[in-house]
């Protein structure tokens, strides 16, 4: 995807040719009628951006944001010939620079609603984009996901408390962050990445920001696929001392 003026190109050759550019860290372009959406967008992809930059000691990787209105979702670049579900924001490297695609409406599968929803999303797919800019070999899907979660839980920590969203959690939706899989619906992929969300908050608590850097750079430095015990083993040696124990005892894990 480029952008020159108010046209956006994407590399299926649809063109936004409404949407204006709102300049800064991360680039927005939006619907003219989207602008104050925009601004807000603005702010916490700057806050999320620097923070992760902070966090994981290294620079942000270069992006644009496409805040997409609803009656244009199916034109979005995406990877997929199928347009994603409305409403589910998404990391794509598809577009050139690589794009974080922002529905106007949030799907209302994102729960609980509170004013760290919106944002918590949005660190999520910037927390992709932080650890897609090297490449990365394959994860059991707890750990591929955990990275960019426990990355916008760091990030909505330092926003502002964070206590009445993760009350609102269930901490016991009848699965554990590793044995969650097969065919769910988008019910329980919520209450999995809320499951993450709660288990990245912990971990945040016990050990600090600094294990977030090391488990990344652990993935960054792996060259073949990261199976179940090696996820285990990369996660707990960042955590630090006591790391596999406190795993072992987190009734989410």
């Amino acid at each position: 995807m480029g952008h020159d003026g108010n046209t956006v190109t994407t590399e299926r050759g649809l063109r936004l040719s409404s949407y204006a550019l709102l300049e800064g860290e991360v680039p927005v372009l939006h619907p003219p009628r989207l602008s104050e959406r925009a601004r807000e967008m603005r702010e916490y992809l700057a806050l999320g951006s620097g923070a992760l930059s902070e966090i994981l000691a290294v620079a942000p990787p270069q992006l644009t944001a496409l805040l997409v209105a609803d009656e244009d979702w199916d034109y979005a670049p995406r990877e997929t010939m199928r347009p994603y579900p409305p409403g589910l924001p998404y990391f794509t490297r598809s577009a050139n620079p690589p794009a974080l695609v922002l529905p106007e409406t949030l799907s209302m599968v994102f729960q609980p609603r509170t004013a760290a929803t919106l944002p918590l999303t949005v660190w999520h797919e910037l927390g992709h984009a932080f650890l897609l800019r090297r490449e990365v070999v394959r994860t059991p899907a707890w750990f591929g996901e955990f990275l960019p979660q426990v990355a916008a839980t760091a990030v909505a920590r330092r926003a502002g408390p964070l206590e009445e969203h993760l009350a609102r959690l269930d901490a016991a939706p009848g699965f554990t962050v590793r044995s969650f899989g097969g065919r769910a619906g988008a019910g329980e992929q919520m209450a999995f990445q809320n499951l993450l969300l709660l288990h990245g908050a912990a971990a945040l608590s016990e050990f600090g920001e600094g294990f977030v850097r090391r488990v990344f750079r652990a993935l960054w430095e792996e060259d073949d696929i990261v199976d179940e015990e090696r996820a285990e083993v990369l996660l707990s040696v960042s955590l630090g001392p006591n790391g596999r124990e406190w795993l072992s005892s987190r009734p989410e894990f």
